[in-house]
């Protein structure tokens, strides 16, 4: 199961002495699969480069916790076969891609819904325009100007509608996107099991944050319903909340010994 750090946060950690901390093997790009990968591999409870990182912890405390929770890491994955693996690490770059998709289709569905309040701004314009011009025909009235600014009015009308009709196909493009990868995250969690996902999210999420159980009622409450509606993206979130914690500890153990 590839469950990616975006550890270009612990690339900094690469700026410590020697002494101090290792220095990873590719700093400043993802080092870990933290339940398996190419560059970071849990093998007989080996996790490389990360591992390494917090060997070299200068507080104590700070080193155990760590260590305890890459153990666990550890255990999670051990309690996978190789398919299961696959198939999460599948599940979490859907799910990943899924968010993407969600922020363009929203983005985009911003950016329609003002084209077309400016295109009836612009409409409304013309039209207040149509009736000045009719106005000074009657009285005789030079009208040159105003058939100038409507022209350009329905210029810009005309691009805005363009843009509506754009963004338009790329919305419908978006959503026909979002609902096959929804098709895919679907068939994964069928394949691995709701009930096994929930509990690895369950106790990721457990390592990510152990005073969760002191948190106010609806918090937990949400978070519960969040875990148990996308088990594959609360992992992410739990393992991005273990990234952020990792590299502010790293980057404090720096300061200390700068």
């Amino acid at each position: 199961m590839s469950i990616q750090l975006d550890t270009t946060r612990l690339a900094g950690a690469s700026q410590m002495s020697a002494q101090d901390i290792a220095t990873p093997q590719k700093a400043g790009k993802a080092l870990a699969a933290l339940l398996g990968g190419a560059s970071v591999t849990v093998t007989n409870g080996a996790m490389g480069d990360l591992e390494a990182l917090v060997a070299r912890l200068k507080n104590e405390n700070e080193r155990t916790r760590f260590a305890m929770m890459l153990t666990s890491l550890v255990a999670v994955s051990q309690s996978l076969d190789e398919s299961q693996k696959q198939r999460l690490e599948q599940g979490l770059a859907l799910s990943e891609k899924l968010d993407e998709l969600q922020k363009s289709l929203d983005k985009y569905s911003g950016d329609e819904a003002a084209a077309k309040a400016a295109a009836l701004l612009l409409q409304a314009k013309i039209e207040q325009l149509q009736k000045q011009i009719e106005q000074a025909v009657q009285d005789g009235k030079d009208h040159n100007r105003l058939v100038e600014e409507q022209e350009r009015a329905r210029a810009e009308l005309a691009a805005k509608e363009k843009t509506v009709t754009e963004t338009q196909g790329q919305i419908a493009e978006i959503k026909n996107e979002i609902s096959s990868v929804k098709g895919k995250i679907s068939t994964i969690v069928n394949s691995i099991g709701e009930n096994a996902l929930k509990t690895i999210s369950d106790e990721i999420a457990a390592l990510a944050d152990p005073e969760k159980a002191e948190r106010p009622a609806e918090t937990a409450k949400a978070d519960e319903k969040e875990a148990l509606n996308d088990p594959l993206n609360a992992i992410r979130a739990s393992l991005d909340r273990i990234e952020r914690d990792l590299a502010e500890t790293i980057e404090e153990n720096r300061i200390a010994t700068v």
